[in-house]
């Protein structure tokens, strides 16, 4: 009986740590990002803590990418709106609209990383990240493919709120991608 009560005690550790996933080091996931600082604050406010489940915070973070995207795309609209007959703000927003959309822009490609997150498919997940990325640029900078001019998108200098939400959006993105490059290793 002794013997099989520590057969059985044996295979449960065995299971437990097979499931088990190496804590989290926040701090090689920060490293690379723009902002360490930045970084370090958003991962552990994830609720409970960092915890020692890489994948849980990659889906925190995407979610926390979500939230920022949408509410960047109601600050957006809310820009369009307030842009009056400024042909250059005007353009500027609706060329930043394009990239922020859920179809075919980075409120798009977030859903789809969540997806990817959920299915394990790491690789999709670092893909959709670094769209973000080039959307956040083109919103940024102006995107010739969306307007005729873009050398007026790229000069215009923008004083609102977007490019600080935008640049936290980047930011995000770019600490998924470390994230996912820690969780294919």
């Amino acid at each position: 009986m002794a013997h099989f009560l520590t057969l059985v005690v044996v295979f449960l550790f065995c299971v437990a740590s097979s499931y088990a996933v190496n804590v989290v080091d926040v701090q090689a996931i920060c490293k690379e990002a723009k902002d360490p600082s930045f970084c370090l604050t958003l991962l552990k406010s994830k609720p409970g803590g960092v915890g020692q489940d890489l994948n849980s915070l990659a889906q925190y973070t995407i979610d926390v990418l979500h939230t920022n995207v949408s509410n960047t795309v109601t600050l957006i609209t809310k820009l369009i709106a307030q842009s009056g007959s400024d042909r250059n703000k005007q353009d500027h927003y609706k060329n930043c609209y394009s990239h922020f959309l859920l179809d075919g822009g980075a409120l798009g490609e977030v859903v789809n990383a969540q997806q990817q997150l959920k299915a394990f498919d790491y690789y999709n997940v670092y893909t959709h990240m670094n769209a973000i990325a080039t959307d956040v640029y083109d919103c940024l900078t102006g995107d010739e493919s969306v307007h005729q001019d873009a050398r007026v998108l790229s000069l215009y200098k923008d004083t609102s709120l977007l490019p600080k939400y935008v640049d936290v959006v980047g930011q995000i993105a770019l600490i998924i991608t470390n994230m996912v490059l820690i969780l294919q290793k």
